[in-house]
């Protein structure tokens, strides 16, 4: 994995505003500056190695022109000695050096991205600043039941059965909420790739250095599925999964792209698997947090000065959909205390779900600029031959689950019946359920 001290010392004052201002514990104290303390530190041990390694060279051709002189008649094995002792200061200051470079590159995947002035402070979700509100909660003249309740009811969800074979936070989806989570898909895909993003499947696991680079492991590696048995074959650690963007980003792990190539924008799809620990208590009645979910997700790479446009873009997009879906939704702007570390901005839609009257996530919107680049090395080559890392930028394009929850709570009849929004109607075939 990458790591750039130049890029450490050029934003010291706003690598350690980043820390302070989103509340994060440093596995060190001042680890900005750590990091510039081991970059002089290994600098110094590199000459050393090297003044040993040409103080030995000379004793070796000292040595070797007096074992070849025919006049020499004893070998000064004092010389020999010093020669022995000089490889071992050399493998000392070696293992050093490698020391200082893993504790190096483990600080700096560590280090938080910088944060956008429009960025407002805070330090959870209460402290979102929201944007706009579109749509009106309209009451109804009966008693809403949570999407849960109506789902067993009418046997469409089924959490019992899953928890016996699965565990806690697993479900079986049944009749034609099976077609309405595949419509929705097929939906958001449709939508998005008219926008000019390529519609991606990507694998459902990633090697545990291409995930370093990707998401912040310190803060969170406790939500991945680690993939075991994996080990007797000599293979990789792998995780499954958590999000559909992190495989589609890993697509251009260590590659140049020509400026040419860019913008690059894709729509994936894929299931997602998160252990969500520390959620305990947390929406464990029905689907909406839960182990394994469905989802579409948009990615961008793209020069930096192009990253706010994208990011802008991609929040748009899904706007459109949740306006089409006709469920009533907001967008807050994320306090730096709650999005996420990768990110330097972060927007957020929640939709209204009526059996809970109030809003609850649907998306994320995320520029993280150069932090994933500069750790999986993805850059791009301008028209004068020049490198530039790639700005990387992901937003949410629908999550299936909570769709569908949002859906059976908004359109739910008083009979029971749900009434399929008609953007959908094409893609399921039938109007309610």
């Amino acid at each position: 994995m990458h790591y750039d001290f130049n890029y450490v010392e050029e934003n010291k004052e706003a690598l350690t505003s980043s820390i302070n201002r989103r509340f994060l514990t440093p596995p060190v104290n001042n680890p900005v500056d750590r990091l510039i303390e081991l970059n002089i530190e290994i600098k110094k041990a590199r000459q050393e190695v090297d003044s040993l390694r040409h103080k030995r060279n000379v004793t070796s051709l000292e040595f070797s022109k007096k074992k070849r002189d025919s006049k020499a008649t004893k070998i000064d094995m004092g010389e020999q000695q010093t020669g022995r002792n000089l490889m071992k200061e050399i493998r000392a200051k070696e293992e050093e050096i490698a020391a200082k470079e893993d504790e190096a590159s483990n600080l700096f995947l560590w280090l938080p991205n910088l944060i956008d002035k429009g960025a407002p402070d805070g330090r959870d979700d209460s402290e979102n600043v929201e944007l706009r509100r579109v749509g009106v909660v309209k009451k109804k003249d009966f008693q809403i039941k949570a999407h849960i309740d109506l789902g067993e009811e009418r046997g469409l969800i089924d959490v019992t059965s899953a928890a016996r074979v699965s565990g806690s936070r697993f479900y079986y989806l049944k009749g034609k909420l099976v077609q309405l989570a595949l419509a929705l898909e097929m939906y958001s895909i449709a939508k998005i790739a008219a926008k000019g993003y390529t519609p991606t499947m990507p694998p459902f696991m990633l090697k545990k250095e291409i995930y370093g680079g990707i998401a912040h492991l310190a803060t969170f590696q406790d939500a991945l599925y680690k993939v075991t048995g994996i080990e007797d074959t000599g293979e990789e650690e792998r995780f499954l999964i958590s999000t559909t963007e992190h495989p589609m980003i890993a697509t251009f792990f260590d590659k140049i792209l020509d400026e040419k190539e860019l913008p690059i924008k894709l729509v994936g799809l894929s299931p997602a698997f998160r252990r969500e620990a520390g959620s305990h208590g947390k929406d464990t009645k029905g689907i909406f947090r839960i182990h394994q979910f469905d989802q579409t997700e948009q990615i961008v790479l793209c020069k930096p000065e192009d990253s706010k446009k994208f990011h802008e873009e991609m929040l748009q997009n899904v706007e459109e959909i949740w306006k089409e879906l006709g469920v009533p939704y907001r967008v807050v702007n994320v306090c730096t205390g709650d999005m996420g570390v990768r990110d330097i901005k972060q927007y957020d839609i929640e939709a209204y779900l009526d059996g809970q009257g109030k809003y609850r996530e649907v998306g994320s919107f995320d520029d993280t600029t150069d932090w994933i680049a500069r750790r999986l090395n993805i850059k791009y080559t301008d028209a004068t031959g020049i490198r530039h890392y790639v700005n990387t930028l992901d937003g949410t394009g629908l999550p299936i689950q909570r769709t569908i929850i949002a859906i059976m709570e908004h359109y739910q009849e008083k009979d029971g019946t749900i009434i399929v929004p008609e953007a959908l109607r094409k893609y399921t075939g039938f109007d309610k359920i």
